[in-house]
């Protein structure tokens, strides 16, 4: 019976064993790095987020009431400038301006008259021909009627005349005038045709649609967002303390998604803060090819004007380790080729991969920069290899022997 108890603990010692070495064989198998430790200005640039913004958008608007009957895309479909892509029925507006030429025609035909009747007056005036009827009242008219009339004063065949020929230069004036009245009521007409399309103002892409073809718009209602979109912009609103050295051509460094860093250069400095949030808006180019879009998170990093200049330790993040509450990691002394845990405090940002350390080390030690889960002070670290000071002391030994 003792014996059967002895081989199942035997038994079980076996297969406990490897899950109790794994953490002795994992830190003997694995390279392990040291990284001297250096100093940096914690503040001396702030990252400020912004918005990734097209270079040039605009809102296509209703300018005529009506049904809207054609929409050439959807989001995303790109166009050519001037290629038309949104239109509202203008049957309405057509039938006015056929109406409007059916009168543009009649006043051509009035004003032809009036030439034809000015140049009768010019030529042939009313003033001198002879009374109609039969030979002995013309006779009469010439010989006694006006030849009397001339010499009491009673007619003046030279003042009728020149009244005739006004009389019939006002009919060609007032049929002209009536001709450029309707002109300009077809010119308003075709003005107002023009405004039932809306055409791509530059190369560029939909953004946004906000109505769909059969739907019935007013005039001012946003129909599209139109952008171009190969070229795009970080909008930044940079507070007022910060503003101090950012000038227009200046090359900074940004981030789009937390993606990595390249360098953008400012394009726009707005003259004029904002009253309430006491902020200076600021636009920057990014490279042709830059991956982003209009909307993405951007964070760009500025210099810091009100820095203090203090310098504190920075390490790489994946050299921090957390056992319990408080962050800690491991230091090595290359004199006894030991490693000791040291409790640090690190700032909750990290740029680029490292944090600052407040306190816990300095400038100049050395730390393991990928600690394993097993480790413990007091291990030796020797060539890459970190083991427990047991396991080097048995090595020491069989290299004496």
């Amino acid at each position: 019976m003792k014996l059967l108890q002895l081989n199942l603990r035997s038994f079980f010692l076996l297969l406990t064993l490897p899950s109790i070495l794994s953490p002795v064989f994992a830190a003997k198998t694995e390279e392990i790095h040291v990284e001297t430790v250096r100093s940096a200005v914690y503040d001396s640039k702030v990252n400020l987020g912004g918005t990734v913004i097209p270079f040039k958008e605009v809102t296509l608007t209703a300018q005529m009431p009506g049904q809207v009957n054609y929409i050439s895309g959807i989001e995303g479909d790109i166009f050519k400038a001037g290629t038309l892509i949104i239109s509202i029925n203008d049957d309405a507006l057509r039938a006015q301006r056929k109406a409007a030429m059916a009168q543009w025609n009649q006043a051509a035909y009035a004003y032809q008259n009036a030439q034809s009747q000015y140049n009768r007056e010019l030529w042939s005036p009313k003033s001198e021909q002879s009374m109609p009827g039969m030979a002995l009242p013309n006779l009469m008219d010439q010989v006694f009627t006006r030849p009397m009339g001339n010499s009491m004063g009673v007619g003046d065949r030279e003042v009728e005349k020149r009244a005739d020929l006004t009389n019939a230069m006002s009919m060609v004036k007032k049929a002209q005038a009536q001709m450029a009245q309707i002109k300009a009521q077809i010119d308003e007409i075709d003005v107002r045709l023009n405004d039932t399309k809306s055409t791509a103002p530059f190369d560029g892409v939909i953004v946004k649609k906000m109505v769909e073809a059969g739907d019935t718009v007013q005039p001012g209602q946003p129909l599209l967002v139109f952008a171009k979109s190969n070229h795009l912009s970080i909008e930044l609103n940079i507070p007022v303390n910060l503003m101090q050295g950012i000038k227009k051509g200046q090359q900074l460094t940004a981030r789009i998604a937390n993606s990595t860093p390249i360098q953008v250069r400012v394009a726009q400095v707005f003259p004029v803060a904002n009253g309430q949030q006491h902020t200076v808006k600021v636009k920057m180019d990014l490279p042709l090819g830059a991956p982003a879009a209009p909307g993405m998170y951007a964070q760009v990093a500025v210099h810091n004007s009100t820095s203090q200049n203090q310098a504190f330790p920075v390490i790489p993040s994946q050299a921090i380790i957390q056992r319990g509450s408080l962050p800690s990691v491991f230091v090595f002394n290359p004199k006894t080729n030991q490693v000791s845990m040291k409790i640090v405090r690190v700032s909750k940002s990290s740029n680029n991969g490292y944090k600052t350390v407040l306190s816990g080390i300095k400038e100049g030690e050395q730390i393991v920069i990928n600690p394993p889960a097993s480790i413990s002070s007091g291990w030796i670290l020797k060539n890459g290899r970190l083991m427990p000071p047991s396991e080097a002391q048995n090595i020491t030994e069989d290299k004496d022997a």
